[in-house]
């Protein structure tokens, strides 16, 4: 079964981004590509809003249920978010590490994504 996944978050680091916002959207496309780049991907697409630091990740996965497509898409994105060089909050499924991030070593340059939330639907 197809499932659309849209995940909202808030991207920041300490660092603010450059005026042009290059390093931004540099940024949120090398996600993007990684994830498309994922099998049983389809339809990605970034959305985002520089000046509220905030971009939504949309994007269709195959799984065998709704739990499943939920598991996949979280570990997904978290990965492509560590290999792209950037933080995380609010990635993990349950527990107390939702508060907790993971990702990259801390720095003022590195880019931090808060997760606001997750979307799931079945695919028209």
């Amino acid at each position: 079964m197809l499932y659309r996944i849209s995940f909202e978050f808030r991207l920041t680091r300490l660092v603010p981004w450059m005026d042009d916002g290059i390093d931004f959207y540099s940024h949120v496309e090398t996600v993007r590509a990684k994830v498309e780049a994922a099998e049983a991907i389809e339809e990605v697409r970034a959305v985002t809003n520089r000046s509220q630091s905030s971009l939504t990740l949309e994007f269709t996965i195959e799984a065998g249920h709704h739990q499943l497509a939920e598991e996949r898409s979280l570990d997904l994105v978290r990965s492509c978010i560590e290999t792209a060089g950037a933080r995380h909050f609010g990635m993990s499924q349950r527990g107390p590490s939702l508060t907790s991030s993971a990702g990259a070593s801390p720095g003022m340059e590195t880019p931090v994504w808060h997760r606001r939330r997750i979307l799931i639907g079945v695919a028209a």
